[in-house]
């Protein structure tokens, strides 16, 4: 089963203040204890290469139906790799979700902060979903809708963020 969605914000922000906002160890553990992520642990936040790494790892009772098809919980591990900006600000990054408890799902997806107007951002995730199977069928819809929630819910949190930080937490 294949499942893919594109979702896409912005922010009235730089690229260059969204990313060092997006990339905030505050930020990430704050935004984690209010979606109620269980188990959050930042595991990589660092610049190697030209690359900005950002890997995180949490339970992922909320992505995937876990005990229905596991008998138990499975731990997400994901990653953004972002590349350097270019002189405008913008930035292309790869996205890479892993569930422990289900090697038959590939969740891959691709990352842009682009300028927008004069001072704001356009932030765009499109992920590619694949799953095999057992699972396939009945499970990847229903992961693909969870994780786009997520992403939702993510964003929601990124704007009330925002709106707390003067000028915006730069």
């Amino acid at each position: 089963m294949s499942a893919q969605f594109e979702l896409s914000w912005v922010y009235g922000i730089s690229p260059l203040v969204t990313f060092r906002t997006m990339t905030r160890l505050e930020h990430l553990t704050e935004k984690a204890r209010q979606l109620g992520y269980e188990d959050f642990h930042v595991l990589e936040l660092r610049e190697r290469a030209g690359v900005f790494r950002q890997v995180a790892e949490r339970q992922a009772a909320d992505i995937m139906p876990a005990r229905r098809f596991f008998g138990g919980k499975s731990v997400m591990t994901e990653t953004q790799s972002w590349q350097q900006s270019t002189w405008n600000g913008s930035r292309q990054g790869e996205y890479l979700v892993e569930l422990a408890a289900a090697p038959q799902v590939e969740i891959v997806g691709q990352l842009a902060l682009e300028p927008a107007g004069t001072v704001g951002t356009r932030f765009t995730i499109a992920v590619q979903l694949e799953t095999h199977g057992r699972f396939g069928r009945k499970g990847g819809p229903e992961v693909a809708a969870s994780l786009s929630q997520r992403l939702e819910e993510e964003h929601a949190f990124r704007l009330q963020w925002l709106e707390r930080q003067v000028p915006y937490g730069m």
